[in-house]
């Protein structure tokens, strides 16, 4: 575990970056990234050299946090320098938001790892993202006498059903003050607990509501699919699945069958239908996490670059097997999966 109440300048970064240097991490934002091949081919020796010659500073922060991203993707936890400029300089105060919480004097001290009362857990980003960073929450939960995890209200019943002692509450700005001893960003969770491959328990988790997976027998065994996210979208017949249950919210497809939920607002209801499924097949989006955390079979198929929006690296669904879920599976292509 690491110890933000100890030398400060070393876990926000501000101190020299000291780690060898992950040149396959660099490899990989350079793949990424936006651009023509002949421009990645142009930028890839100059970046190098910058470099070799003035080390990983010399990065913008904006790609010190893609190099970290890169390094989380590619299972290399041993730094996570970089990780506290996520957002910074972003001109959307939303995105802005994890940076000036890391930065800033605050009202309420940042935990530290050690006991107290009252620990305010904030939740941030997705919906998914709250489901992923809740499997850390145990670590907080054994270390204090109470976790309030601060997340959409969707989740409540479902988080502190799954996790017993925990309390969840509405998501609220900062500023406003409410009971406490000590805060901290659920992002934050991963770079105290999960600090290498080793320290991923890769259990099951989430539990669905026994009342509402009795409503969804008839659905026993049957593959769900889900194919639009923000990275992008594919087509869900490529997938030549018999008789595939649609898991997308927002958009219907008229070859697809649709169980009568909102799979929108009804985060109770699309678990436990998840929960009775064989399998998910699924782009990346939140329904990954709703039936990865519970155990289930999910085939992740990253989908091409569409409509200006980047196939950015996430270390939630890194390819390969996932660690953070013991039977989640990402491919890089729709070729990779049909060739798997």
């Amino acid at each position: 575990m690491l110890d933000f109440a100890v030398k400060p300048e070393k876990t926000r970064g501000l101190s020299p970056h000291t780690g060898p240097i992950n040149w396959a991490a660099l490899d990989l934002i350079v793949d990424r990234a936006t651009g023509t091949a002949l421009e990645k081919r142009l930028m890839r020796p100059r970046m190098m050299k910058a470099i070799r010659r003035h080390g990983i500073e010399s990065l913008t922060p904006d790609w010190r946090y893609r190099y970290c991203a890169a390094r989380l993707a590619l299972g290399d936890f041993s730094d996570y320098w970089g990780w506290e400029f996520r957002g910074y300089g972003n001109e959307d105060e939303g995105a802005n938001w994890a940076a000036s919480m890391y930065w800033d004097e605050t009202w309420l001290p940042k935990w530290g790892g050690g006991y107290v009362e009252r620990l305010l857990v904030l939740g941030e980003q997705g919906i998914g993202d709250a489901i992923f960073f809740a499997s850390i929450i145990p670590e907080a939960m054994i270390r204090v006498k109470q976790v309030v995890y601060e997340c959409d209200d969707r989740l409540h019943t479902l988080l502190e059903r799954s996790l017993p002692g925990l309390e969840c509450d509405i998501e609220r700005p900062f500023e406003e003050k409410r009971p406490g001893d000590a805060y901290i960003p659920a992002g934050e969770l991963m770079r105290m607990f999960r600090r290498s491959k080793a320290h991923f328990p890769k259990k099951a988790y989430l539990k669905p509501d026994p009342k509402r997976v009795a409503e969804f027998g008839t659905y026993e065994g049957m593959t769900g699919v889900a194919w639009k996210g923000r990275q992008g979208s594919l087509d869900p017949m490529r997938l030549n699945i018999a008789i595939p249950l649609s898991l997308q919210y927002k958009h219907a497809h008229r070859e697809i069958r649709n169980a009568p939920i909102d799979l929108w607002e009804d985060i109770e209801g699309i678990v436990a239908l998840c929960s009775v499924l064989e399998k998910v097949v699924t782009v990346p989006q939140s329904v990954m996490h709703f039936a990865g955390a519970q155990g289930k079979r999910v085939e992740v198929i990253c989908p091409e670059v569409m409509d200006g929006v980047e196939n950015q690296l996430k270390f939630d669904h890194p390819l390969g097997k996932s660690w953070w879920y013991p039977d989640v599976e990402v491919y890089a292509s729709i070729k990779d999966w049909e060739g798997r």
